[in-house]
């Protein structure tokens, strides 16, 4: 079955994706650049625990400007699930176990 909807619906949709890309995304891909620049800083733990937290919080709003400055929500998705596996892969082959 094909859905249409109205221009003004499809609209709303668009922009609670961006959303929720922004703010899922964004939070999970924070939290994966905290734990991966933990595991990577030739640091002491208690100061790569500051620095990479402090590093996490400039990544979420970057990531919420980033999902609203693509042309499509899928493109946003798609970058931001990007971003989240690399940061991943980074911090796995760092040595972290989740």
């Amino acid at each position: 079955m094909i859905l249409f909807l109205a221009p003004r619906t499809q609209v709303a949709l668009a922009i609670t994706s961006r959303v929720l890309a922004g703010v899922g995304g964004g939070y999970l891909s924070s939290a994966l650049l905290a734990i991966a620049a933990a595991s990577v800083l030739p640091l002491s733990r208690s100061d790569a625990t500051i620095v990479s937290t402090l590093l996490a919080l400039l990544c979420w709003p970057v990531m919420m400007m980033m999902c609203f400055s693509t042309r499509t929500a899928t493109r946003a998705w798609g970058l931001t699930v990007m971003v989240c596996l690399a940061l991943a892969a980074i911090a796995l082959l760092a040595g972290w176990r989740p």
